[in-house]
């Protein structure tokens, strides 16, 4: 991805990321003088940072994750591997995404003030537009990951120390604030020839290429998730969106098939290495969380394989879900030997993923201690195209089946569940298929899955798959169940559907800690006390963990 951005504006940017919260945030604890921390930037210029600069920024940092974190807790705690690996101090993994928030909050911040100070800034409202859309996109997921956050008073730290320890926001006043802006920012957007008084962003619209109808598809997904999210707990802010968006037939992604890459994250959302650099810069994200020695031994879990597979029949012969063939291998003799859920069989002592200094795919079936189907080597070794999705379209149909079924704002309806379930599931496997078609990274060995040409048809009927009519309960297991599958590689969503249901399959024998919400960041009991302590009572990490989100039962 090409990096467009003033020196001042990085400049800035840096003021911002030391600043922000007071920066509240950084990799280790920092007991300096906050005042003096501060002072080298809080009179930085900024006359020179352009909006479209920012929002470069805010585009190529749209998917920061960490998958360290969600390979060696919220997989586990999801009940979504089979897991040989020691408990890794997870404190050292909640800060990641909460310090790559900030500093794009402080850029989208001065990317709105630019602009309404710009002397024409309604040839911005496009680009005002999408970035409202990507920031709402980050701090919905904060709000799903640690619950009340800095956020109304927060990302202004230039102004001046007064600025420099804002104070928590309730959450429902923040999920209100930003589906208030997402709706706003989607009925904004111009397409077709309505959007040649726009600013162009060329290269710097690396997200979805300048298509703005994927864009108000991409701002209406994001309004449904969280509307499905909030239904249970308050409804009179959940309905409106619902019925605006079902009722109202509002643009959302709908493809289920995709040519290339290209049209998959126009109805995907989410970074694609492949499409964006032919040497991305993103590192191999997933190959490290794999590989790291506190995380290793990695396998496809029992629970996971009830749900594609009729029988343990180790030739394979049970599996009815052709996801399997992507997702995971087989073991060290070819066979599909699941690990049990709880860990109750112990797999060895070598790694799956070797942490190797050359860091080069080791041929499957060749490390003679591994008894259990792993997750598919080539896959987690793909980082130069690899999709990180952080809303696929199989999400959102997933979401409207429930919403029939439930009759969630609308009037239950089996023959639209049953239409977007069918939609949902076609959309994932087509997605991963169509990846593995498509990568162009030279991993994928010339015998990589291939699609059968009746496979997709036979998954849907399937009985351990098929909704039936008038089976309301055993329609919304299925629907749920399914929705937490797809989202194997999307670990924060999964996390949420199971919080929030409740309904996803979990090993009878298997009960890791519970974790309901990330605890903040160590940084902030020092650097914003008084304000931690007012949302956390100087509860420690593993206390923290254990108390609930806004949405949570």
């Amino acid at each position: 991805m090409k990096k467009i951005i003033h020196t001042n504006s990085l400049n800035m940017r840096r003021g911002i990321a030391v600043g922000i919260l007071g920066l509240l945030v950084s990799a280790s604890s920092c007991t300096k003088d906050f005042e003096k921390i501060n002072t080298p930037y809080k009179d930085v210029a900024v006359s020179t940072a352009s909006p479209v600069a920012l929002f470069n920024q805010l585009s190529r940092n749209a998917t920061n994750e960490d998958y360290t974190l969600y390979t060696g807790v919220f997989m586990p705690i999801t009940n979504q591997q089979g897991v040989q690996n020691v408990s890794i101090p997870y404190t050292n993994y909640v800060s990641s995404f909460w310090n790559n928030y900030y500093p794009d909050l402080a850029d989208y911040k001065l990317l709105v003030k630019l602009i309404d100070e710009n002397v024409a800034p309604a040839s911005y409202t496009n680009l005002r537009s999408i970035a409202t859309i990507l920031i709402a996109s980050k701090t919905l997921s904060m709000l799903d990951r640690y619950g009340s956050i800095p956020y109304s008073k927060a990302g202004i730290a230039a102004q001046g120390p007064a600025s420099y320890r804002p104070e928590y926001d309730d959450e429902l006043s923040v999920y209100t604030s930003v589906l208030n802006d997402l709706a706003t920012a989607v009925s904004a957007i111009k397409t077709g020839s309505a959007a040649s008084d726009q600013v162009a962003l060329g290269a710097s619209e690396s997200y979805l290429n300048n298509n703005y109808d994927s864009w108000i598809r991409f701002g209406n997904a994001l309004r449904l998730r969280y509307a499905v999210r909030l239904f249970a707990k308050n409804a009179a802010l959940a309905t409106p969106i619902i019925a605006d968006i079902i009722g109202g037939n509002k643009p959302l992604p709908n493809a289920t098939s995709y040519a290339d890459m290209e049209a998959m994250r126009q109805s995907n959302y989410g970074t694609y290495p492949q499409l964006l650099s032919t040497n991305p810069s993103y590192g191999d994200r997933y190959w490290y969380a794999f590989r790291e020695i506190s995380v290793t031994n990695i396998r496809l879990s029992s629970n996971v394989w009830n749900q594609m597979s009729a029988s343990n029949a180790t030739d394979g012969s049970g599996i009815f879900d052709p996801r399997v063939y992507v997702w995971f291998m087989p073991n060290n003799a070819g066979l599909w030997v699941p690990q049990p859920q709880d860990k109750s069989i112990a797999e060895g002592s070598s790694s799956l993923y070797p942490n190797t200094s050359s860091n080069a795919p080791a041929p499957p079936n060749t490390l003679t201690d591994n008894k259990f189907s792993g997750f598919n080597f080539y896959m987690v070794r793909d980082f130069l195209a690899f999709p990180y999705v952080t809303l696929s379209e199989a999400d959102v149909h997933f979401l409207k089946a429930e919403i029939y079924a439930r009759g969630m704002g609308v009037a239950a309806d089996f023959a639209k569940a049953n239409q977007e379930y069918q939609a949902g599931l076609t959309a994932s496997v087509n997605f991963w298929y169509t990846y593995v078609a498509k990568s162009s990274s030279g991993i994928w060995p010339a015998s990589k899955p291939v699609l059968g040409a009746n496979a997709i048809v036979d998954f849907l009927a399937h009985p351990r798959v098929a909704l039936i009519a008038g089976d309301n309960t055993g329609n919304l297991n299925k629907i749920i169940t399914q929705a937490w599958l797809a989202a194997l590689w999307e670990a924060p969503e999964a996390w949420a559907i199971v919080r929030r249901t409740g309904l996803t399959p979990k090993a009878t024998n298997y009960n890791p800690q519970v974790f309901n919400k990330l605890p903040y960041p160590g940084d902030e009991a020092v650097n914003n006390k008084d304000n931690w302590m007012k949302v956390t009572n100087g509860a420690d990490p593993n206390t923290q963990a254990t108390q609930k989100v806004y949405w949570m039962p």
